[in-house]
């Protein structure tokens, strides 16, 4: 049987979002029946990560820097290599490019929504908004399957008359669920690096540090907590300054601990307490799920899914920060439990998402 080739574009510079999906896929995928190539607009930390896999790379000039010289190196790309299906991971529909050029080769498309709006200033929001209203048509002409990470992602980026006539496919994110299970072995060693004192109760938010995230809005809450409270941000982004500044304007700068873009995640939740997820808005949140897995207590935001709620440790409140205070007052501490096999039979672990992925191509292949 001929393998079935598959181009993945939408990765990102970071680790977190659509690269965790993506890498997460590339792992479990069947090598005797799929074969995939990933197109990467940036230089991305994952891509030592997806060479060792032995998957290939392909890099094009980005899309928002050059629109003609992008169409054309993609073109470039699809008319001398033999593709399948071009896996797309977006939250918009202004790249529309990459849908006319892949039907124009045979290629058949996988659109993938992992969000529920465009991230930005209301400038961007509005930018998008127009040029959508001219690309909106050639993306569902040449769209052949439909996937998003949750029911809102869905409803979001699929219109009501596209969701009544066609198949949008659900596929919520997915984490190894072995390699997320607690480690108590390890907790008071990366207690110890980060800089933790004894009695110290370390919050963490994992991800990019930046606007839909809500980061600033964990200092409000800092604040009202007793002085043992800490909140240590895993990631990077343009809003770290702005958190730095705001904490010592709170007179709580010591409290404060960046340990910027991480690889080991994994290991870090054993050091923490609590999770916090304050977005303004989140497809369907990886981090969460692997902080559950954890047995991490959790506290997100009401404007998060209801989705990634696995658990009895995870709580979804609304963005007051004397609420959230309270509901961390009240978390348990010191109580870890194991909830990794909970996560997997739920079917949240990576090996049954390939599957579910493989499916879905599989089944499309066979109708086409």
């Amino acid at each position: 049987m001929e393998k079935i080739r598959i181009l993945i574009s939408g990765i990102g510079k970071g680790r977190g979002g659509v690269a965790s999906v993506v890498m997460n896929t590339l792992k479990y995928l069947d090598r005797e029946k799929f074969d995939a190539v990933v197109l990467l607009t940036y230089d991305s930390a994952v891509e030592e990560d997806i060479q060792a896999m032995g998957y290939s790379i392909v890099k094009i000039t980005p899309f928002g820097k050059d629109i003609r010289q992008y169409a054309a190196q993609l073109e470039a790309l699809l008319q001398k290599e033999k593709f399948d299906y071009v896996w797309i991971n977006n939250t918009s529909k202004v790249d529309v490019a990459i849908f006319r050029i892949a039907k124009k080769y045979g290629v058949r498309t996988i659109a993938h929504s992992h969000g529920e709006c465009v991230e930005g200033s209301f400038l961007r929001k509005l930018t998008y908004r127009i040029i959508e209203m001219f690309t909106t048509r050639t993306f569902y002409k040449n769209l052949d399957i439909a996937l998003a990470c949750s029911e809102s992602s869905a409803a979001y980026f699929y219109s009501k008359k596209y969701r009544k006539n066609h198949t949008v496919n659900v596929l919520r994110n997915s984490i190894d669920t072995e390699r997320f299970a607690y480690n108590g072995k390890i907790r008071e060693e990366l207690r110890e690096q980060i800089g933790a004192k004894e009695g110290d109760i370390l919050l963490t938010a994992v991800g990019r540090i930046t606007e839909v995230k809500n980061p600033l809005f964990m200092i409000d809450v800092l604040a009202l907590l007793p002085e043992q409270y800490k909140i240590v941000y895993v990631g990077n982004g343009e809003l770290q300054d702005a958190i730095a500044e705001k904490a010592e304007t709170s007179d709580i700068k010591d409290r404060v601990i960046f340990l910027g873009m991480r690889s080991d995640v994994h290991q870090l939740l054993n050091a923490m307490d609590v999770f916090v997820l304050p977005s303004f808005h989140e497809g369907f949140p990886v981090s969460a799920i692997e902080a559950q897995a954890n047995g991490l207590p959790c506290v997100i935001s009401s404007k998060v899914t209801s989705e990634c709620v696995l658990t009895d440790i995870c709580f979804r409140e609304n963005l007051d920060a004397a609420v959230w205070a309270e509901r961390i007052l009240q978390l348990p501490k010191n109580d870890r439990q194991e909830y990794a096999e909970t996560i997997k039979e739920k079917g949240f672990d990576n090996r049954s998402y390939v599957e579910k992925f493989q499916e879905i191509i599989l089944r499309d292949r066979s109708n086409a």
